[in-house]
């Protein structure tokens, strides 16, 4: 190193690294911002999720339950006469697949009996759709003309005919109304008499 004679060095200055006050709240506002955002925008798709899933859900029980039918399944020990169906019940968040014992023409047919048909044990069924989502509307016929507290779908063997019943009589089309109870939104199932259910919506 050479120093020359009569000169001084002059001292560097040191560089201070780090947040003002101001440079770190604005850094927490944002990414307080961000991360609200982010919540909302969850909770909104996961609400929406947990109705989808039950929509998707409940379709597959209907299948399930006319295959149950087609295959011939057996509920304590023999196969129903009336085939397999899906109770369903307005304001509640459950339904039942059940085996309908009674033949057509014999009293109860097509009704749902829950002290013998629902019996867990020989093979019904009860499904939850979850705690935030409801059966919000059962509609039956065509053009929406019948709100329904109860309808049971059930499957008659060997076909298995459709039968859309509503306690007084049966119909060609059913239309179901989940609705989600946190933001009230819905979802809209139809089944008709050739046994296709699909979610509309």
């Amino acid at each position: 190193m050479v120093y020359r004679f009569g000169m001084k060095s002059k001292p560097k200055k040191e560089i201070k690294a780090g947040f003002t006050l101001a440079e770190m709240l604005v850094s927490v506002f944002i990414i307080v911002t961000i991360a609200s955002l982010f919540i909302a925008n969850y909770n909104s798709v996961n609400k929406r999720t947990d109705l989808i899933m039950s929509a998707q859900k409940l379709v597959a029980d209907i299948h399930y339950a006319q295959n149950n039918t087609l295959g011939l399944v057996e509920y304590n020990g023999s196969v129903p006469n009336g085939g397999w169906g899906l109770n369903l019940e307005k304001g509640t968040s459950t339904y039942v697949i059940f085996a309908d014992l009674n033949a057509p023409g014999e009293l109860g047919y097509m009704e749902y009996d829950n002290n013998d048909e629902g019996q867990i044990g020989y093979g019904a069924r009860v499904t939850d759709l979850g705690e935030n989502v409801e059966i919000s509307s059962l509609v039956t016929g065509v053009m929406g003309e019948t709100e329904n507290p109860q309808v049971n779908v059930t499957f008659l063997p060997p076909d298995p005919q459709t039968n859309i019943y509503n306690g007084n009589e049966t119909s060609t089309v059913l239309t179901i109304v989940l609705r989600e109870k946190r933001n009230s939104t819905t979802k809209t199932i139809r089944v008709n008499f050739l046994g296709l259910a699909e979610v509309l919506d």
